[in-house]
């Protein structure tokens, strides 16, 4: 039994002498600091940044692990069942635009975390960080969010509450047209029918009506007259 145990040693350490010679020879570079010391076995910098040893895994097993890039790292390095793993700092935001008549949105918490906004005809444009630290592209159109609600940033995404529905206006045209829906900016939007029976997609907006004047269907179009 000790023999087996001997040998098994022996084999172990042979495996981790030739798995560590085959990175390349380098000079010994001083470890981080961090809790995988504790289970962790043979580490070594190789590259100026990248952290190799052997790890424990929860099974008693001894695996290879390797952490890229270790002084990009934020707090503890530890063992993840075998494999090195740590936090990483946050990157750092792109560049902002130049100055121009769009470098402001409108007012929101999305402010605190997001970047490089734009603010074109409703339509709110930025860079926004992830829980993760990344930055990513969002876009949003307003004229769907409900009047002086808050728009946020939900992980790397522009969010606000939606407009509530609206009741459509009376007209001529319910008696010919379905799926009526009145969204931003007060589009009014139907499928209506032609004459020859067939449904058309039409929209219109609103604010372009005069009051009292009836909205009617023509030939699948809205109208207002």
């Amino acid at each position: 039994m000790k023999r087996r145990f001997v040998a098994a040693g022996l084999a172990g350490l042979l495996l981790a002498l030739g798995w560590l010679a085959g990175l390349g020879a380098a000079e010994a570079q001083p470890l981080p600091p961090g809790s995988y010391l504790r289970s962790c076995r043979d580490a070594q910098v190789r590259g100026g940044g990248n952290l190799v040893a052997f790890c424990a895994t929860r099974n008693g097993q001894w695996v290879g692990a390797r952490l890229n890039d270790f002084p990009s790292c934020r707090g503890d390095i530890s063992n993840q069942n075998g494999q090195l793993w740590c936090e990483r700092r946050p990157a750092p935001p792109p560049p902002g635009p130049p100055p121009g008549p769009h470098g402001f949105g409108p007012p929101g918490s999305y402010n605190r975390s997001c970047t490089r906004i734009e603010f074109r005809n409703g339509v709110l444009s930025a860079f926004c960080r992830t829980v993760m630290g990344n930055w990513q592209p969002s876009v949003l159109n307003t004229l769907n969010c409900e009047p002086r609600a808050d728009i946020s940033n939900q992980n790397g995404t522009l969010t606000c509450p939606p407009r509530r529905q609206m009741p459509p206006p009376p007209g001529s045209y319910l008696q010919t047209c379905r799926n009526v829906t009145v969204g931003g900016a007060g589009m009014l939007r139907a499928q209506c029918q032609r004459v020859n029976g067939l449904w058309n997609p039409t929209a219109l907006n609103l604010n372009q009506c005069r009051p009292g004047r009836d909205i009617s269907n023509q030939n699948g179009n809205l109208v207002c007259r």
